[in-house]
């Protein structure tokens, strides 16, 4: 199997903060990531604009695939997508998946 990246690019909704964003990445993570054995890791980071980057790495494309189609039915998700913006966001558009060449 060959790891894949997801960069998934998060933008607050207006009224939410980066706590905000904290405390439900956290809840996000405990009480599903954490159950997803094709999750190798995720990353939360701010980037230079104020916006943030939810950096996950996969087991596999059929991982990415699973995962994805769990979030869309979770209430767990649902609720940390809730505090996203998500007007630019296109659901039926394919994700940038990164292929992992070397891993240190």
């Amino acid at each position: 199997m060959t790891p894949i990246t997801i960069l998934a690019p998060v933008k607050l909704a207006p009224g939410k903060t980066e706590a905000d964003l904290l405390a439900a990445s956290t809840k996000f993570q405990q009480n599903f990531v954490a159950h997803e054995p094709g999750v190798l890791r995720r990353e939360l980071v701010r980037t230079p604009d104020g916006t943030y980057l939810d950096i996950v790495q996969f087991r596999s494309e059929a991982d990415v695939a699973d995962v994805m189609e769990k979030e869309m039915k979770s209430p767990v998700c649902a609720e940390f997508f809730s505090i996203m913006d998500l007007s630019d966001f296109d659901p039926e558009a394919p994700m940038d998946m990164y292929v992992s060449l070397q891993t240190h």
